[in-house]
This record gives structure tokens, C-alpha cells and sequence, in this order.
């Protein structure tokens, strides 16, 4: 392993920096919802960090995640647990409601 540079060592000592990436998530139907469901919500103009520069919405990419979520929907229509349906409606429902609001302004 190459030396660490003084800068780098420093961090270190003084506990600076980032502890090391964790395992990621387990891949499960909830994971994938809040995925898509995140790209939406940027899309329509959600910061992605506290003080960013706010961004116009991009109504195309946030229909085209919406629709993603609605095909998602209809396709595991019966298959899912009563949570997951709840938590599949909820987050269409709020994207609804924030994509009619980011298309009046």
C-alpha cells in the first residue's frame, strides 16, 4: 500500500475523515421504490443538499419516473404485501400531488 500524504495521515489522526463505506442495503422492492421515487422528486425540484441552488424542474424526467412507478404498480398488482402497496401508493400519490404543483409555477 502506497504512504498516505501528510494531509491524508493528519485527517486520520484527528479523526477527519469518513469512516469507511458500510455493506450497501439488501435489494428489495422498497429499495427500488424509494430509488425511483427519489429521481422523481429531484426532477421536480427537491434539493438535493441543504443550500444547493434550487434547479427547475424537469417535468419530462419526473413523468417518465412516475410512469415507472405506475407500470410497477400494475405489474405487481396481487403480489405485493399489504406494506408494500401502501408504501407504492403513498409515494405516487405525492408525486402526483408535486408534479401538478411543479407544472402550475
Amino acid at each position: 500500500k502506497v504512504d498516505e500524504s501528510w494531509k491524508e495521515k493528519a485527517k486520520t489522526e484527528r479523526g477527519d475523515a469518513p469512516p469507511p463505506p458500510g455493506p450497501p442495503p439488501p435489494a428489495d422492492f422498497s429499495s427500488l421504490v424509494l430509488a425511483l421515487a427519489t429521481g422523481a422528486f429531484i426532477a421536480l425540484g427537491a434539493e438535493a443538499e441543504e443550500g444547493a441552488k434550487p434547479e427547475p424542474p424537469d417535468l419530462p424526467r419526473a413523468r417518465y419516473s412516475i410512469d415507472l412507478l405506475e407500470m410497477l404498480a400494475a405489474k405487481t398488482k396481487g403480489n405485493l404485501s399489504p406494506a408494500e402497496e401502501r408504501q407504492l401508493a403513498g409515494i405516487l400519490h405525492q408525486l402526483r400531488l408535486a408534479y401538478v404543483d411543479a407544472s402550475r409555477k
